[in-house]
Order: structure tokens, then C-alpha cells, then sequence
């Protein structure tokens, strides 16, 4: 059981039929019903925030990028460009 203090509050609306299957779920799970759902919506965040936050590659979108990487184009004019005001000193001046 975590000892962080839990003051924050979240409200739903359910249907009858959800709530009593919500309540038989957390009577087997014994913990409380407001314990169950925090756990259920937690864990279903913590999924959906990983999946969104990783690449999905087709085979083929791999070996692109891996080709990309293993052999880059050679730079152009724009990246030229980009790269000597890089180089600059005034790009790399901040105030303190």
C-alpha cells in the first residue's frame, strides 16, 4: 500500500451494470472499488502513453532508416548553409 497522500479527486458516471461488475471485480481483487479503478485506469495509462510514445516500423520502414543511417546523402546547399551558421559564434550565445 503506498503511503502517498491522495487528495486529489476524479468523478464518473457509469451504467448500473458496469458498476456492479466494477464491484464484483474489486470484491475479488479484495481492495475497494475507488482502489481497483485507479489501478485499471493507471496501468491503461501507463500502456497508452508507452505505446504513444514508441516508433512502429514496418520491416521495410526499418531497413529504410537503417539505410539512411548507414548511408547518408551527401549534404546540400541548405544543409551547408544551416551547418556554417552553426559554426557561427553568435549561434551559440545566450544570456546568463
Amino acid at each position: 500500500m503506498s503511503s502517498v497522500a491522495k487528495n486529489e479527486r476524479l468523478e464518473l458516471r457509469v451504467s448500473s451494470d458496469m458498476k456492479a461488475e466494477i464491484e464484483t471485480a474489486a470484491q475479488i481483487s479484495r481492495v475497494s472499488v475507488s482502489q481497483f479503478i485507479a489501478d485499471s485506469a493507471l496501468a491503461r495509462a501507463e500502456t497508452v502513453i508507452s505505446e504513444h510514445s514508441r516508433i512502429k516500423l514496418t520491416e521495410a520502414s526499418w531497413n529504410a532508416v537503417m539505410d539512411a543511417l548507414e548511408n547518408p546523402p551527401a549534404p546540400n546547399e541548405r544543409l551547408r548553409r544551416a551547418a556554417a551558421r552553426s559554426r557561427e559564434e553568435s549561434t551559440w550565445e545566450w544570456n546568463r
